[in-house]
């Protein structure tokens, strides 16, 4: 949920941070939400307040505190005409100050899926308005079925995927009707894009045969403009074999596409894109500050393996053109990646004539007013367990690994301006506390996340200690300044204050401030703001 911050905190304190920010932590009063109820939301602003929105059944609790004081000064509960299909889906926000809340339903009889957006009225801690905003036939989720609304219980969930513009001002909604069960060579997604502006006022709709059929496409990242069009990245293979690489030529057997979607047409426009001899790994796609469509990628010289050479940047600009941005192909200096390595590790770095940095997810692109881009990817995979018990049931489990933040900037001319490496490990059987928060100002780029207060004096020939989710560890924030200069600093150390943070979830209530919650104990809560200076 965009919105949802999970912090487990409970202090009160202020810290220095870096020459010239100062963060301020300031705790409210406790409160606590009823057994079985699934925490919704916890959002808001400085100027109308903070809501925490929760659901038990078929009532919707709202309680309101105070933007200043975080003091609570109402709490509601509305009934809910919930049937046993209903869904919980999203709290979205806008930059001009509305809230919706949006949930959805199945109409078994009917068989028809309804989505409605309840407007959530800060200042008076009330839904002023409900609107249904789309119906449709059944669509594809995860979970196994619809089973009421019962918490625990395996319900349909994520059917819906949400994506803001660049400004804020347009929300797209997509999602992917379900199709007659058969072979995939003959089966065609149709996905559904719905586009809202800023007061969930629908712009436009429409559902879309994609224009290759499921065994040789699939569908990577969505993306919305400005202006209101649609897009999705698709990556198309040469053939239903799905290979990854060309037997004859040694070139990828696979290429990229840009699908766009307007209002005033129902065909699907698709324009290819090269990259080359390359393979690409992992790619998203963002709106820049003049409205192109930026393309970043990783990519690597190698079909096969998890490895990454460096970012490939392609832009779409208004015309429908496609060319690379600037230089486009943007390779990671060796040199910076062996740093924090152990000995052995850059020896086995050093003996590979082509190395190539491991697991690597892009996560963040920055685009700025003055045409520079700052792209982030951290290092990222999973390693499945298994074991058997004296009876022979095998029972299996996913350990997930957080490490190394790549950052890099690239001007507005077009030159690599810097790499630079965050050395981080985290790992555990569970993500609550792991990967990092970015924040960004106009002096840089900060990144908030937990880790072994061993790793605060790491030398270049170290190579830093794990952090597992669920134990202390120091919250720290490293900061980037625009030239690429780095610095770290522990803002508390949670063996101390005996607490834990979720990084991930914070969020803006204005330019400065950021709000979240402590959980003292099991649906036990206590508003959190941090105040940046």
């Amino acid at each position: 949920m965009r919105n949802l911050l999970f912090i487990s905190l409970c202090l009160l304190s202020t810290v220095s941070f870096g020459q010239s920010n100062k963060f301020t932590f300031q705790t409210g009063s406790q409160y606590e939400l009823p057994r079985k109820t699934e925490d919704l939301a916890f959002f808001g602003n400085d100027k109308d307040g903070i809501i925490n929105l929760s659901i038990k059944k078929d009532e919707l609790n709202i309680i309101k505190f105070d933007a200043v004081k975080l003091t609570q000064t109402d709490d509601k509960t509305i009934g809910l005409d919930a049937t046993k299909n209903f869904n919980s889906e999203e709290l979205t926000s806008f930059h001009n100050g509305n809230y919706f809340w949006i949930h959805s339903d199945w109409d078994k009889s009917n068989e028809k899926e309804l989505l409605y957006a309840d407007k959530v009225d800060v200042q008076s801690a009330k839904i002023v308005s409900s609107t249904k905003i789309n119906e449709t036939t059944k669509i594809t989720g995860t979970g196994g079925g619809y089973r009421g609304f019962v918490i625990g219980y395996n319900k349909v969930t994520d059917k819906y995927q949400y994506n803001y513009s660049a400004d804020d001002k347009k929300l797209l909604i997509s999602y992917k009707l379900r199709s007659d069960r058969g072979r995939e060579k003959d089966t065609y997604d149709k996905i559904g894009l719905i586009v809202f502006d800023d007061n969930m006022t629908k712009l436009w709709g429409n559902e879309f045969v994609m224009p290759y059929s499921e065994a040789i496409m699939d569908l990577t990242d969505y993306s919305i403009d400005s202006k209101g069009n649609a897009y999705i990245l698709a990556k198309v293979y040469d053939s239903e074999k799905r290979r990854e690489k060309d037997k004859e030529t040694g070139k990828p057997a696979y290429h990229f596409e840009i699908l766009k979607f307007t209002k005033d047409s129902k065909e699907v426009s698709h324009t290819i894109i090269s990259v080359g001899d390359y393979f690409v790994k992992d790619a998203s796609l963002i709106e820049s500050p003049t409205h192109d469509m930026i393309i970043a990628s990783t990519y690597s010289k190698k079909s096969k393996g998890d490895g990454t050479d460096g970012v490939f940047l392609t832009v779409l600009d208004q015309t429908g053109r496609v060319a690379k941005y600037k230089n486009g192909y943007y390779e990671f200096p060796v040199e910076d990646l062996e740093k924090f390595e152990s000995a052995r590790r850059k020896r086995k770095m050093e003996k590979k004539d082509d190395y190539e940095a491991p697991n690597l997810q892009v996560r963040d692109i920055v685009t700025k007013a003055d045409g520079s881009i700052f792209i982030t990817c951290e290092e990222y995979y999973i390693i499945q367990h298994s074991s058997t018990d004296s009876h022979g049931f095998t029972t299996t489990w996913n350990e997930y690994f957080y490490e190394d933040i790549i950052a890099a900037k690239i001007k507005a001319s077009g030159e690599f301006a810097w790499l630079r490496k965050i050395p981080k490990k985290q790992k555990g059987i569970a993500t609550t506390t792991l990967s990092y928060k970015l924040i960004t100002d106009a002096t840089g780029y900060y990144f908030l996340y937990l880790d072994d207060k061993k790793n605060m004096d790491l030398t270049e020939d170290e190579s830093p200690k794990y952090y597992v989710d669920g134990h202390k560890g120091d919250v720290v924030v490293s900061k980037l300044d625009n030239e690429g200069n780095l610095t770290k600093e522990v803002i508390f150390d949670t063996k101390d204050e005996d607490l834990m943070i979720c990084p991930t979830k914070f969020d803006k209530i204005n330019a400065n401030q950021f709000i979240g919650r402590a959980r003292i104990k099991r649906n036990v809560f206590q508003p959190l703001l941090i105040t940046v200076k």
